[in-house]
């Protein structure tokens, strides 16, 4: 069963020193931590890092291989460590549903917890001692494949408590991703606002219908393919709370959202 629902960041900045401080966003992370105290027993994270093609894949390890999936930081970020259990039997659940709905999906140990998964966790559950089920996504199955996933959380056959996070950035220009860009396109904050307003009236609908020219100026990361999962596993009637939204270098967006289907 799905106990709670969020959309997190997972900038390296949150790990390291880089010259940035997201103190609001960290307070959120911890928050959404401390409210799901012995209220959780295993995490689903979608990941845009995570990338497969022609069907999702679940990590089914039982130990997670921690992933260092960024370059040319400093070396201090590469010493964090955040090493969670797995959970292999969620995980081939989540397969057998899936298949069971129709959709591409499968177990897999090649990949692990990469920076989109570990660095938000690393807030959330600082102790490690939540197992975790990353889940890829996957480009070309196209936003109504990552929604379906999503619904399939829903199922009343999983009696583990879920914590389903999807992780990214509503904006995310790597093209402007430097210290002192002071150039953000005016349609890539638009579109960011849209998102916020969808999220405040709890529709859907107003990110859908987004204009094509704010979602190209915004270049959301991952295509915006885990905000689909999460529309899945929450439903039409939601309400979100945004808990933080802060802006890194004037080229990417730092979003905590929590939901809560109605």
């Amino acid at each position: 069963m799905i106990e709670s629902v969020a959309f997190v960041p997972n900038s390296p900045t949150l790990i390291g020193n880089l010259g940035i401080n997201h103190s609001k966003t960290v307070t959120a992370l911890q928050s959404i931590g401390e409210s799901l105290a012995d209220k959780i027993d295993a995490v689903i994270v979608m990941t845009p890092h995570f990338q497969t093609f022609g069907s999702f894949h679940l990590v089914s390890s039982k130990k997670l291989k921690q992933i260092y999936d960024f370059y040319g930081f400093p070396k201090e970020l590469y010493t964090v460590t955040y090493e969670p259990p797995g959970d292999p039997d969620l995980a081939g659940q989540i397969v057998s549903l899936g298949k069971a709905a129709g959709i591409p999906v499968s177990e897999t140990n090649d990949w692990g917890l990469d920076h989109g998964a570990w660095s938000p966790l690393f807030h959330v559950f600082r102790e490690a001692n939540v197992p975790v089920v990353p889940v890829s996504i996957s480009p070309d199955l196209g936003k109504g494949a990552h929604k379906s996933l999503g619904a399939t959380m829903k199922s009343n056959s999983i009696t583990k408590r879920l914590f389903l996070i999807s992780s990214g950035s509503l904006i995310h220009r790597l093209d402007l991703f430097q210290a002192g860009n002071k150039s953000l396109p005016l349609e890539a904050r638009e579109y960011l606002n849209l998102c916020l307003t969808s999220f405040e009236r709890g529709n859907w609908d107003t990110i859908r219908n987004a204009p094509s020219e704010l979602f190209n100026a915004a270049a959301p990361e991952g295509y915006n393919l885990p905000l689909n999962f999460i529309e899945g596993a929450v439903g039409e009637r939601f309400k979100a709370r945004v808990m933080s939204n802060e802006m890194e270098f004037n080229a990417a967006s730092l979003t905590t959202v929590v939901f809560e289907s109605l």
